[in-house]
């Protein structure tokens, strides 16, 4: 299977995403424990998430080839609003209508749900033949179509669903 530049930076950004999940989600929580939104202190995070992001496509650019930066450049922005603005999004929309809690919180939620969204299609990603065998990659048939419907959805609804179950520990226990 040919992959290519563009799918293998892709992979990997993907797999940053997963695994900079938990620290992207914490470091909001605990920055908005000293402001009064979660919403600044999600985009405060987010910012200094891309500001990295452009200086390795800047890197690149500069570096190894403009075109290469630039490919870089545009898979990372796929891949974030695929894997992250996205699901968040729809998440906060999800959690808004399910609960009584207002955008703020609700964007809380979501964005704390976001890395077990995260980790389960990881998970599930490598799932078909684990982490030395193949990947949904090489499925075909009915088993690709499967497979990635449920990617889709864990990644889609994960946030919601992960973030209304804290909800509903945070309420239940507190």
């Amino acid at each position: 299977m040919e992959f290519g530049f563009v799918g293998a930076t892709a992979l990997l950004f993907s797999v940053g995403l997963v695994v900079a999940s938990p620290m992207v989600a914490l470091s909001t929580w605990a920055l908005s424990t000293r402001t009064d939104y979660f919403g600044d202190a999600l985009g405060s995070v987010v910012a200094g998430a891309v500001g990295l992001v452009a200086a390795g496509a800047v890197g690149l650019a500069v570096f190894v080839d403009p075109a290469v930066g630039v490919t870089f450049g545009v898979v990372a922005v796929g891949a974030s609003l695929v894997l992250a603005v996205f699901p968040v999004a729809i998440g906060r929309q999800l959690l808004g209508r399910w609960t009584l809690l207002d955008a703020d919180e609700a964007l809380e939620y979501a964005t704390l749900g976001w890395p077990v969204a995260m980790v389960t299609s990881a998970v599930l990603f490598v799932a078909p033949g684990g982490f030395g065998g193949s990947n949904v990659l090489f499925l075909e048939g009915l088993a690709a179509t499967v497979a990635w419907m449920t990617l889709v959805l864990v990644v889609t609804l994960g946030p919601a669903l992960a973030g209304l179950a804290l909800y509903n520990a945070v309420e239940r226990f507190v």
